[in-house]
């Protein structure tokens, strides 16, 4: 089993997308997601305090595994290799995926086609992030998609919400849905805390 698909696997069956707004609102989500118990975070490099918070969720977290998401380039990923669990792409790149491979960083790479699905086969990736899912054809594409790359399992992230988010997770090839949903807002865990962590106790078992 490689390394991504533990990853995916330890996170099902929703990781958490977490693109924070300031320190604060990561600081609140860290600790009602160590509350919750929650096994993974994915933090995207939106904000320019990203590796702070990657940071902050890896001391306010320590059991789960804190990765980061929209790696584009070089550097980000040896500072993920420094400084994270893992790594996701919203594309595939043949540098990045050598890179990973080099620092040994669990690398899941985006796809959205089928030839990009070959292209990061041809570089043994067998776990790949579809991305857009739900605007390049959400659950009945990635139907499609299992059935050509029986070998690929599939993290399908972007746009999925929590009223859709089962029609992924009934597919045979998907181990896990990215879901920013899942990351409540600074004002709403203030006033509505208890039953944001009813609903992650209830995701999570």
């Amino acid at each position: 089993m490689s390394d991504a698909l533990r990853v995916l696997q330890g996170a099902a069956p929703v990781m958490a997308v977490a693109n924070f707004s300031s320190m604060g609102h990561a600081q609140a989500c860290a600790e009602l997601f160590a509350e919750a118990k929650i096994p993974a975070i994915q933090i995207t490099l939106s904000d320019r305090q990203a590796w702070q918070m990657v940071k902050l969720c890896k001391d306010m977290m320590p059991f789960a595994k804190v990765g980061v998401g929209s790696v584009l380039s070089r550097r980000q990923m040896l500072r993920v290799a420094d400084e994270a669990d893992f790594a996701v792409s919203p594309g595939f790149s043949q540098e990045l995926s050598i890179l990973a491979r080099k620092t040994l960083t669990p690398y899941i790479p985006g796809v959205a086609t089928a030839s990009e699905i070959m292209a990061a086969m041809n570089e043994e990736h067998r776990v790949l992030s579809c991305f857009p899912a739900a605007n390049v054809g959400g659950a009945s594409l990635l139907e499609s998609l299992s059935a050509a790359f029986p070998d690929v399992t599939f993290y399908p992230a972007g746009g999925i919400s929590a009223t859709d988010y089962l029609d992924y997770l009934v597919l045979e090839k998907v181990a896990c849905v990215g879901g920013s949903w899942m990351v409540p807002s600074e004002q709403a865990i203030t006033s509505n805390r208890d039953d944001i962590l009813a609903m992650l106790r209830q995701i999570y078992g």
